[in-house]
């Protein structure tokens, strides 16, 4: 058990994009080469509407929206083509975050990572940065939106995530870079913490609309390291 924010903590659940990963600067890229291999251009009102969405609710958007001659699945499976070379090579964990998770882990903390990405790839991702179980040692599980039948908005996946490491919400930090995420985390009891990422909420007042909130994972390690 650990101390962050003065609220004694047995476990984390981690969002991946964004929050863990720099990697939403992957899907602008994918935006803008999906919709133009379509014809079309990206809107900066798209791109804030996905943002917030379910895998199968954004495929279902993004066809309904554009009148694309094109499967949701077909959708989909284009997008995990698209992303797969990049999470598996090219994305990086935010600075600290490794770090923080070995610490917390040392702490005798349970972690666990809550996400919106295809689990393949998430897969593929996380064992490349040193967080899988055949990297840690340690059984930190993965819940993705799949799992469960509503979005981020709801805490159906935190709950899933929560339920996985056998720790109850009210003593579980939800990690999240978007604002519809910690209002969904904290409609189902937890606690939260916003981080900041210049590509998903850098133009919004987002420390405003959390009660915690880091800049970056190096904070909290420091905090940490303090600890007895």
């Amino acid at each position: 058990m650990v101390k962050l924010f003065g609220e004694e903590i047995k476990g984390v659940i981690f969002d991946l994009d964004g929050t863990l990963l720099d990697s939403m600067w992957v899907w602008e890229k994918v935006d803008r080469e999906f919709l133009a291999e379509n014809g079309l251009t990206v809107t900066s009102d798209y791109t804030e509407a996905v943002k917030q969405m379910h895998f199968e609710e954004l495929a279902l958007y993004t066809k309904t929206r554009f009148s694309l001659p094109l499967t949701t699945e077909q959708i989909k499976n284009r997008w995990v083509e698209m992303v797969k070379e990049e999470y598996a090579n090219n994305i990086k964990l935010k600075d600290g975050a490794y770090d923080f998770i070995r610490k917390l882990l040392s702490k005798g903390v349970k972690v666990a990572f809550a996400t919106t990405l295809f689990r393949d790839v998430a897969e593929i991702c996380l064992d490349r940065n040193g967080l899988s179980y055949r990297k840690l040692g340690v059984y930190c599980p993965l819940t993705s939106i799949e799992e469960v039948s509503r979005g981020k908005g709801f805490p159906d996946i935190y709950l899933k995530a929560a339920e996985k490491i056998g720790i109850k919400p009210s003593e579980c930090m939800v990690f999240e870079d978007i604002p519809l995420a910690i209002e969904g985390a904290s409609a189902g009891g937890f606690l939260t913490c916003g981080v900041y990422d210049k590509y998903s909420n850098s133009e919004k007042d987002f420390s405003a609309l959390c009660k915690n909130y880091i800049q970056s994972y190096s904070i909290l390690l420091e905090f940490i390291s303090d600890q007895n």
